[in-house]
């Protein structure tokens, strides 16, 4: 068999057949929640931008990016809230403000680093395209040292962004990195949180800012015992004592291209793979935790499957749509209340022996422009796990969920979803690998059927698939347009019983 990381997982059209799938019975589910999440926030599946890159994603006032206008909006008509988005990233910590300048104008090295975003007023014109509901996380720069730069950015962000969509300020990106680049070799967690006390009470007084109005943190490491800084460090140091934040912020890469050696494991086999994800989000746990003893909340500020902009035939395959799924649910379900899935492109200046050349990231959840190496703008197999996202959080506002454990079926994610307590929703995601050259013998092995006459209902059901490489779909129909093509499928339960193939997803409605 050709390896599955050759090819984008597929799935396999069910009608008509018959599955010598595994039955599984699930455990008893509480009609009411207990050990459940916090409630959901609407705008969980959220995005970050880097700011680079903002102008092909958005657009301007007199040419919006329509395919980014049309893939919010589906997920707008879904939860009842744009998600929110947070135009950042590495070159925000080499950008400029200029009343003068054009929208964006970038300093490149010889080699293609972006050394430097001169930005103006019309930049703001990119985050038009955004539902109005959408709001919005200001990045200032703060590599740059020079606190007159930050103060002019986040004074134009007010102005042209308004309070009413701002939902935090953030100082800097991947502040844990500046060590031996733009701060000195030895700048520590405690340099950080001086650093941040301190321009912090300055931007407040001069701009007379809100109280709880800042994201700390926004760190790049793991939170391992190694790591420079993470939260319960700032927080140990103090930095939440002033009355200025709002909530703490880490970002999180499962894999990475930016070396040979950690590029060498970035596979659909372990990106696919749920123990894989539980076990990484876990990580993050007791961080989550100690913003929430200080009752703020934690949420990832930057994140993706695959650092230095993904990975060929990896991130760019329906194996990332699983992948975002579980990881987005399972992160609710530990309490991060949004997370900001990265867009953008390569860039040269992150890493001197990366696996990608510069052009637009493989992870993206579309490609908003035309290009050479993608072809048409178009949205990627895995933008339709945001879609499954934003039908299992739903519109309600004050949904919750829980994981169910299911040690004998360690490749089958199961997420009971509560409204107003009670049940009404399960999240269900087989892991197990399949792809285009999967034999029928083994397909039916990894296939699964999950038994839900326990709860005593007929259920609906949506299915997230993909039918190629690349074609993906939520409940028959496809969004390569950011518009719905085909016919609305929603499939009724039969005996209380859910066929799930290897590599697919099915969201019951209860």
């Amino acid at each position: 068999m050709t390896p599955i990381f050759a090819f984008a997982f597929l799935a396999i059209e069910l009608a008509g057949t018959c599955l010598a799938s595994q039955s599984i019975v699930l455990p008893s589910i509480s009609r009411a929640p207990s050990h459940a999440s916090q409630v959901l926030d609407q705008s969980l599946a959220s995005l970050s931008i880097e700011l680079a890159f903002l102008t092909a994603f958005g657009g301007n006032n007199s040419n919006p990016n329509a395919l980014t206008g049309e893939l919010m909006q589906r997920i707008e008509e879904r939860t009842g809230k744009g998600p929110d988005v947070r135009p950042g990233g590495i070159t925000i910590d080499s950008s400029i403000f200029s009343p003068n300048a054009p929208a964006l104008v970038l300093s490149e090295s010889s080699a293609g680093g972006i050394y430097r975003s001169t930005f103006g007023p019309a930049l703001y014109e990119s985050l038009n395209v955004f539902p109005n509901s959408s709001k919005f996380v200001v990045d200032l720069n703060m590599g740059n040292n020079t606190i007159s730069i930050a103060r002019d950015e986040l004074a134009a962000g007010i102005q042209y962004i308004g309070w009413d969509r701002i939902r935090a300020l953030e100082l800097g990106n991947e502040a844990d990195h500046y060590a031996g680049g733009s701060r000195p070799s030895g700048w520590a967690s405690s340099d950080y949180t001086a650093q941040f006390l301190g321009w912090t009470s300055v931007l407040s007084h001069n701009l007379s800012l809100p109280v709880h109005i800042f994201q700390a943190g926004s760190f790049a490491d793991d939170p391992l015992p190694n790591a420079a800084m993470t939260t319960i460090d700032i927080i140990n140091e103090g930095i939440d004592t002033t009355g200025v934040i709002k909530l703490f912020n880490q970002h999180m890469y499962q894999y990475s291209t930016c070396d040979p050696t950690r590029n060498s494991i970035a596979t659909l086999a372990h990106l696919v793979n749920h123990t894989n994800i539980t076990t990484y989000v876990d990580l993050w746990k007791p961080q989550i935790a100690a913003a929430r003893e200080r009752g703020k909340e934690f949420v990832v500020g930057e994140y993706n499957s695959v650092s230095c902009s993904g990975k060929e035939n990896v991130t760019n395959t329906f194996g990332q749509a699983l992948w975002l799924a579980d990881t987005v649910l399972y992160g609710a379900s530990v309490n991060i209340s949004r997370m900001y899935l990265h867009q953008g492109g390569t860039l040269v200046l992150q890493s001197g022996n990366q696996a990608n050349t510069p052009g637009f990231s493989w992870y993206d959840l579309w490609y908003p422009i035309p290009t050479d190496r993608y072809g048409t703008a178009r949205a990627s197999p895995s933008y339709v796990a945001y879609l499954f996202i934003a039908e299992a959080v739903g519109s309600s506002g004050v949904s919750q969920l829980a994981p169910v454990a299911l040690p004998a079926n360690p490749d089958l994610a199961v997420y009971a979803i509560w409204d107003s307590g009670l049940l009404t929703r399960l999240a269900l995601i087989n892991m197990a690998h399949r792809n285009v050259t999967t034999a029928p013998a083994d397909a039916d092995a990894v296939a699964v059927t999950v038994d839900l006459s326990s709860l005593g209902v007929e259920a609906d059901s949506s299915r997230m698939d993909s039918t190629d490489s690349t074609a993906a779909t939520w409940a028959g129909q496809s969004y390569a347009s950011g518009i719905a093509q085909g016919s609305e499928v929603i499939e009724k339960t039969s005996q209380g019983k859910v066929d799930i193939a290897g590599s697919e997803a099915v969201l019951v409605f209860l």
